[in-house]
């Protein structure tokens, strides 16, 4: 068909384009596969927008060199949307109910900005997790005995544990153990009519300088060296993941209560981490979400690494991520909830 006919060089654009297309598919692959199976898969998940705008940028020219082409890679295109909407999402179901349970976490960067405290009194959260935040720190004892003077207190070194609900039981489930930088816990609430099961997450640290990151994009001559060190960081980092995740696991799966784990993981949507948890309990903003979900800043690439998720007992209403409040590397995440 004359519509279908090649020429010069199209038909190498044409294959090239093709074979992106299919390694872009891989998007699906890579929460299933281990990282101590093939760790590569790791990297699909991270710079998967990259992926999408590249995608476009070459049905753009497709269009522009073969229209009939263009229509038929675009339609061939859809799916790799799907995956986006774990970050991007702006038709979360709309809940009629009313919350009655406001959950806060917060990676605050140690405190080293002032404000913590005015914020906390503002948001009044029933539950604030906190990430990097060392509890012998001056200023983590001022907002203890300040915003949090009427909450319930545990601690795993870096994270941190505040509740309006009694807690009745607590335990550490890893801390930093043979040199990494994870951290772990589970407070059991005792909100009156039931007890629900609170899980604190900060998966151990990709060590990023932003720095290096910098220097990597913008100096060509240490492009390559800089881009070696980043891989080693991310794969190392990977491979840390999914040991902490294994940890992780039973005390969802073996609960006696309902289940809310929050925090840090180090880790984007549609990676290895991500999908483990999200096979046994929901994540509220893929849910209710309705604005972009990243909540990671620093590098001027916005990444989603904080997150809250729920067990099927409890009901979803809203999620924010609060991207005025600027006091640290990440915005708070703030979901709310209709107890059991």
């Amino acid at each position: 068909m004359k519509g279908f006919r090649l020429k010069g060089l199209d038909p190498v654009f044409f294959m090239s384009h093709l074979l992106f297309l299919i390694f872009s598919y891989s998007i699906y692959l890579a929460p299933d596969i281990a990282p101590s199976t093939f760790p590569y898969f790791g990297f699909i998940p991270i710079f998967y927008p990259l992926i999408i705008l590249t995608n476009i940028l070459l049905l753009i020219v497709l269009f522009w060199r073969r229209t009939l082409y263009g229509v038929i890679f675009t339609l061939a295109s859809i799916g790799l949307l799907f995956p986006l909407t774990k970050t991007y999402q702006y038709f979360g179901k709309t809940v009629e109910a009313k919350a009655d349970f406001k959950v806060l976490s917060f990676n605050a960067q140690y405190l080293r900005e002032k404000g913590y405290i005015d914020f906390f009194n503002k948001e009044k959260a029933d539950l604030v997790l906190l990430q990097e935040v060392y509890w012998k720190d001056e200023s983590f004892m001022n907002l203890k005995d300040s915003a949090f003077a009427d909450y319930y207190h545990e601690s795993n070194s870096i994270i941190q544990f505040f509740s309006k609900y009694p807690i009745i039981e607590f335990k550490k489930i890893f801390s930093g153990e043979n040199g990494t930088s994870g951290y772990a816990a589970y407070a059991d609430l005792d909100i009156g009519h039931d007890t629900i099961r609170v899980i604190n997450v900060y998966l151990e640290s990709m060590l990023i300088d932003k720095e290096l990151v910098k220097e990597t994009i913008g100096d060509h001559q240490k492009t390559k060296k800089n881009s070696q060190i980043l891989k080693n960081k991310l794969t190392k980092g990977f491979l840390r993941h999914e040991k902490q995740i294994k940890e992780l696991l039973p005390y969802i799966n073996s609960s006696p209560h309902p289940v809310i784990l929050a925090g840090d993981l180090n880790a984007v949507p549609n990676s290895y981490e991500y999908q483990q948890l999200a096979y046994l309990i929901n994540d509220t903003y893929y849910v209710v979400g309705k604005s972009a979900g990243t909540s990671f800043h620093d590098f001027k690439y916005p990444l989603r690494l904080d997150y809250i998720f729920y067990s099927d007992e409890f009901l979803p209403v809203k999620y924010e991520v609060l991207k005025k409040i600027k006091l640290s590397d990440h915005y708070p995440v703030v979901g709310y909830f209709k107890i059991p």
